[in-house]
Parts: C-alpha cells; sequence; structure tokens
C-alpha cells in the first residue's frame, strides 16, 4: 500500500510538474524605436478619420475593394491626399532606422495600429496612380519604395499578424506599380530595380513571425501554469473551464511538444515552399488548440515576394529594351540575376522573350510550369504567379478552378 501511495503521489507531481522551457524575454529594443512613433502616427491617422467624415467617405469612394481604387473622383482624391500629407512625410523621416516591433508576449496585447499601417498602404497606392496620370514616375516609384521597407519595419521581431499585415500592404502597392510599368522611362525602371534591391536587405523571412509565435504561447502556457486570469479567458471558450487547474493538463509535456513543433516549422518555412514537409501536430490538447496554421503565412509571403521580384525583373528587361531595342535573352543579360530566384522552387523564374513582348512567371505553389497560364489567387492550387493577382473563379463541384491566360508583358 505505500509502495502504491507513494507512486501515484510521485506521478501526481510528475505530471504537475512546473513548465522546464524557461519563459522567452523580448530582446531589448534600439535607441529611438521608429515602432513607438509610428505607433503614434497610426492613432492620429484613426482620429482624424474618426472626426472627418469627408475623409471617410473619400476613403468609401476611392477604394471600393481590396485591390481596385477610382480616380474619376479629384476631388476626393486631392483631399484625402492633401489631409494625409503630414502622416506620410513623418513616417518617411524613420524608413531606414533600425524598427522592432513593440509588444508583449501576452494573448491580450493588441495591435490597432495595423489597420492604419493597412490603410497608408491604400494611400501610397492610389498616389502612386495619380503620380503616373501626372507623369511623375520618380514619385510613383518612391511612394512604392516606402511601402515596401515601412512593410518590413513592422515585421521585425512581430508576430503572423503583423506578417500578413506587411504581404498585403505589398501587394497593394505592386498592383499599381505593375500596372503602371509599360509607362516607365529608362531612369525610373532603374529605380525600380535599386528599390526591389533595397528592399531585399530589409526583408525579414516568414521563420521569424513563427519564432515569435513560440515565444509568445511559450509565455501563455507559462501563465496557463500559474493560474492567470487573461491567459485562461484567451484559451477557454467555455469559462467553466477557469474553476479547474490548469496544471492537471501536464503543461509541461505541452510547452515540449509545442516548442519542437514549432522549431521544426521555422527550419521548413525557412525553405522553397516545393520542399517544404507536412507533419502531424502534437497530440497534447492544449499544443492542437494553440498551434497556429502558417500556411497562410507561407503562401502569402511566397506571393509577395515573388510579385516584387518579378517587378524588378521586369523593370530591368524593360530598361533593356528601351536601351538596345530588343529583349534580353536570359534576365542575368538584363542584369538582374540577383532577383531571379523563386520562393516557390528555390530556382529561376520562367522568362521567355518574344516579338510581341515577353513572359515572366513563378511556376507557383505546386512547383509546375503551366506556361504562364496564371493561378486563381482564391484557390492558390495549381497554376502560375505572374505580376497581376489573377482572381479567378473556385473550383466548383467536381470541376478544376478557373485559370488565366498568360500575360505578355512590353
Amino acid at each position: 500500500m505505500a509502495t502504491v501511495v507513494l507512486a501515484i503521489v510521485g506521478l501526481i507531481r510528475w505530471w504537475t510538474a512546473p513548465i522546464d522551457i524557461p519563459r522567452p524575454q523580448r530582446p531589448p529594443e534600439p535607441a529611438d524605436n521608429p515602432y513607438d512613433v509610428y505607433r503614434s502616427l497610426a492613432a492620429y491617422t484613426a482620429q482624424i478619420f474618426r472626426n472627418d467624415p469627408m475623409l471617410s467617405y473619400a476613403e468609401q469612394e476611392l477604394f471600393p475593394s481590396r485591390y481596385n481604387l477610382r480616380l474619376d473622383r479629384p476631388e476626393l482624391t486631392g483631399y484625402l491626399v492633401r489631409r494625409m500629407s503630414p502622416v506620410r512625410r513623418e513616417y518617411r523621416r524613420y524608413l531606414r532606422k533600425p524598427c522592432v516591433v513593440i509588444m508583449e508576449y501576452t494573448p491580450v496585447w493588441q495591435f490597432p495600429e495595423l489597420a492604419e499601417f493597412r490603410r497608408w498602404a491604400s494611400i501610397e497606392a492610389l498616389d502612386i496612380a495619380l503620380a503616373a496620370q501626372e507623369g511623375d514616375y520618380a514619385r510613383a516609384v518612391e511612394n512604392y519604395q516606402t511601402v515596401l521597407i515601412l512593410a518590413e519595419q513592422i515585421r521585425t521581431q512581430g508576430n503572423m499578424l503583423h506578417h500578413l499585415v506587411g504581404s498585403a500592404m505589398q501587394a497593394v502597392v505592386n498592383r499599381r506599380m505593375s500596372e503602371i510599368l509599360p509607362l516607365l522611362p529608362i531612369r525610373q525602371c532603374e529605380q525600380l530595380v535599386a528599390a526591389v534591391r533595397e528592399w531585399e536587405k530589409y526583408r525579414v523571412p516568414p521563420e521569424q513571425a513563427i519564432a515569435v509565435e513560440r515565444a509568445t504561447l511559450l509565455s501563455l502556457l507559462h501563465d496557463l501554469y500559474a493560474g492567470k486570469v487573461d491567459a485562461m479567458r484567451a484559451v477557454a471558450e467555455n469559462r467553466a473551464v477557469m474553476r479547474w487547474n490548469l496544471r492537471w493538463l501536464n503543461l509541461r509535456r505541452a510547452a515540449r511538444e509545442l516548442n519542437s513543433y514549432l522549431r521544426l516549422a521555422e527550419k521548413e518555412v525557412s525553405k522553397p515552399v516545393v520542399q517544404q514537409k507536412r507533419w502531424e501536430p502534437p497530440p497534447h490538447p492544449v499544443v492542437r488548440l494553440l498551434i497556429p496554421m502558417h500556411e497562410g503565412l507561407v503562401l502569402s509571403s511566397a506571393e509577395a515576394t515573388t510579385r516584387i521580384r518579378l517587378l524588378g525583373c521586369a523593370a530591368a528587361v524593360r530598361a533593356y529594351r528601351l536601351k538596345h531595342g530588343s529583349y534580353p535573352a536570359t534576365l542575368s543579360e538584363a542584369g538582374v540575376a540577383d532577383l531571379d530566384k523563386d520562393p516557390f522552387t528555390g530556382g529561376h523564374f520562367v522568362y521567355k522573350p518574344a516579338e510581341k513582348g515577353f513572359l515572366l512567371y513563378s511556376v507557383g505553389k505546386d512547383g509546375k510550369d503551366d506556361g504562364g497560364w496564371l493561378m486563381a489567387e482564391r484557390v492558390r492550387g495549381e497554376g502560375d504567379i505572374s505580376l497581376l493577382p489573377f482572381m479567378g473563379r473556385p473550383r466548383g463541384a467536381g470541376g478544376e478552378a478557373e485559370k488565366g491566360e498568360p500575360v505578355w508583358l512590353k
């Protein structure tokens, strides 16, 4: 009987033992961290939109959907750009300073600034289109470059949400620049290539977001073990769970499984998309509840990176043709071998020059060359990826998803 009692006591002590992975600590912030300025500017942006109904009306009229904008209301575009000019000038002052996302490893930490960051990108995209109308292509390239760098700043040591918002910001301006690419003269094509090269220096890989999620969730498990109410509310849809002592869920084992799983995710996400392996989530129920779905992060990051690099390569090809009167035989001949890397395969983009223009695309998620037929954005399945997104129709019952025709560039 004594042996049985001792065994039960030992099992209970082992099952409810403290988490043996130390609580992660936030890395130090740089002096004069620009992110604090960006948060203040975001709060100011939200305030002026709340206080000025004309701004909200202009935004609704000029941005009817995620990718589209209207330029047929000059009185609204002028008012919106003019009112946002002080904010735009201010965040440009900090673009090339070391920046780190300000956050705590806690589930109750909020990021209201992210919505305003996306709003900034939309306004920069609007001004890209206005600049193209006015023939001020240097301003258009500068606006584009601003969003590329700003998006990477607000990703640095941020979580998956920061990374996804950064990709969305880049997608908005990348579409506008891709649309006006056929109008750019040689000098602005070269400036565009230089802007993409500078962006590469700032680019934050998606595995960094996974590392931040791992640190945040490990801290959450520590808070659950300590019985902190905020942490328990964050994971318990049924408030009755909060009456129980979560130590009985063997949180030490949960922390070990979560740490191993997300370290493996960091390693896999650092590979090209087609080389990444799938693996089963850990069996612990708490870990299954907490682990983030990182596939969306991987695809959005790969697509944003792909289209930025494609735009840099396309600008170089256009500059070459304007100089020499013909298309280069390869992207290396155009001088952009350093940008010719497909995040989906780890290989090169597909480049095909011809009399009527050139094809330039990534083979996409399936790793198969479809001859430039485009993948539908809503499906993200078979098909290639060109400069501009193709929305398409989703796969029907028993049918195939719609594909877009190859896009010939000039």
